[in-house]
């Protein structure tokens, strides 16, 4: 975008913390939960944290199955996916 003097400008959002937020947030996300993101790239980004809330639900509360540390510390990780996604699509 030119400005009257032919000068260029830069874009308006550029320069303030929600550009920046992006990077960071990415950073907090492991491979696996980028991948996850990667794949999902379609969907609109509420209806991803309403699936991923589901199948938390449905894993913790409607599931007759114990779970081992392993499955607890994979459904904590969903929580926090759908919490960084919350942030991302706050900003």
């Amino acid at each position: 975008m030119r400005n009257t003097q032919g000068q260029e400008k830069s874009c308006p959002n550029c320069g303030n913390a929600n550009a920046q937020s992006a990077p960071k947030i990415s950073q907090m996300l492991t491979p696996a939960q980028i991948q996850l993101l990667d794949y999902a790239d379609a969907l609109d980004g509420p209806d991803l944290v309403k699936s991923l809330k589901l199948l938390h639900n449905i894993a913790v509360y409607h599931s007759s199955e114990p779970l081992d540390e392993a499955e607890k510390d994979a459904l904590f990780s969903i929580k926090g996916l759908w919490e960084c996604i919350e942030r991302i699509i706050e900003s």
